[in-house]
Order: C-alpha cells, then sequence, then structure tokens
C-alpha cells in the first residue's frame, strides 16, 4: 500500500463544524507557486471507497501569502458539507493552469468524528 501519498496535512474535526483550510503553495523548486489566473478544485472521498465518485467537490481559492505571491489555496468547508459524515476521508486538491496544464499536489486526510447532535445542525 502506498502511503507516500498522503503528504497533505491530516486533520481532525467533528462532522458539522464549519472550518476553512489554506495550503501554501510551492513548485518542485521550492519557490512560491504563482496561482495567478488558475483554477482549483476540492474533493472529498470516504478512505475505504477511494474508487467511487467524490462525496464533496468545491472550488478553491487562491490568495495572496506572505512571499507576495498568489500561493494559498483555500476552501470553506460548511456545516452543511460535513454534518452528516463520520469516518475517515481522503482529500485532493487539483490546481489548473490558464493553459489547461494540471497539477495535483497528492492528497491528505482528514478524520472527521460523528456529530452526537445532528439534528440540531440541520434544523
Amino acid at each position: 500500500m502506498r502511503n507516500d501519498i498522503y503528504t497533505l496535512p491530516q486533520d481532525k474535526f467533528v462532522g458539522g463544524q464549519a472550518v476553512e483550510y489554506r495550503w501554501r503553495l510551492f513548485s518542485k523548486a521550492k519557490t512560491p507557486f504563482d496561482a495567478s489566473g488558475c483554477e482549483g478544485n476540492f474533493a472529498l472521498i470516504d478512505y475505504s471507497h477511494k474508487f467511487d465518485e467524490p462525496i464533496l467537490s468545491k472550488p478553491l481559492s487562491f490568495i495572496e501569502g506572505n512571499e507576495g505571491v498568489v500561493n494559498v489555496a483555500s476552501v470553506a468547508l460548511d456545516s452543511e458539507d460535513t454534518v452528516e459524515l463520520s469516518g475517515k476521508y481522503v482529500y485532493q486538491l487539483i490546481i489548473k493552469d490558464a493553459d489547461g496544464n494540471t497539477e495535483i499536489p497528492n492528497q491528505g486526510i482528514f478524520l472527521i468524528y460523528k456529530n452526537i447532535n445532528e439534528g440540531f445542525l440541520q434544523s
């Protein structure tokens, strides 16, 4: 089994918790990756069903980082995105430049704990 693909940070949270994630992007040469004019996607899939379709897909936003370059990818997961989820999940980022070239900076793991009062969030 390949574990070297899960190089993005792992995180844990309770289903239904609103969370925002930001990833600083760098080139293979360790210089800030300029994501100006790029579009991106965040996808989430159940760890046990990695060959199914994503259960969540959201666009990435790109913002300027500390280096003065647009090299930070961001996604906000709203409460309704995860309220019914619990278990181990794989997330992936895809970045596409204006020419259609794509980069996939590997994958990461989310551990989502069952919300013991989902009904409160869904009402």
